[in-house]
């Protein structure tokens, strides 16, 4: 039969891909490509060395012999959860953004930690859960300054 972690690992899949279909405004094209394609690369470029100095571990993960993150959160939940940060904030003041971020952040840690508690999907070595909880907020931050740039940018030089 499956274990928990492979049972988890399907239902976050599923989940992210009916959030795509169903939750994303798709109407904003460019910028939900332009969020994902910047989160994806930020959580690689950041959750690599982060594993490497032994901070995290994901005992079990997608592609162990490849990748030593875990690329299910890395490039695909967390980019997708992202988009719908940013699409919640898009058209709100610098309050809303962070106090959406705090919330985005709590929630997703909120379920990392009882997966890294009863699970062997993640494991903190030097890590906390208050870490994971301000580390994801900062990415959601600066994903929001990405975006807005990219926005001006594109309304500067005029993109379309």
């Amino acid at each position: 039969m499956f274990s928990a972690e492979t049972v988890i690992t399907i239902i976050a899949i599923v989940i992210t891909l009916l959030l795509l279909i169903f939750a994303v405004d798709w109407r904003y094209f460019r910028d939900w490509i332009v969020v994902y394609l910047f989160k994806s690369i930020i959580d690689f470029a950041w959750g690599s060395p982060v594993v490497n100095l032994k901070l995290l571990d994901y005992p079990i993960r997608l592609l162990p012999h490849y990748y030593n993150t875990s690329i299910l959160f890395e490039l695909w939940v967390f980019p997708t959860v992202c988009i719908l940060y940013n699409q919640v904030t898009r058209k709100r003041g610098l309050w809303p953004i962070i106090y959406y971020a705090v919330i985005f952040s709590a929630v997703i840690t909120a379920i990392e930690y009882p997966l890294e508690l009863y699970t062997d999907l993640i494991e903190y070595l030097d890590w906390s859960w208050f870490t994971s909880f301000y580390t994801i907020m900062i990415t959601f931050l600066c994903s929001r300054a990405f975006i807005a740039f990219f926005r001006w940018g594109c309304n500067y030089y005029g993109c379309k």
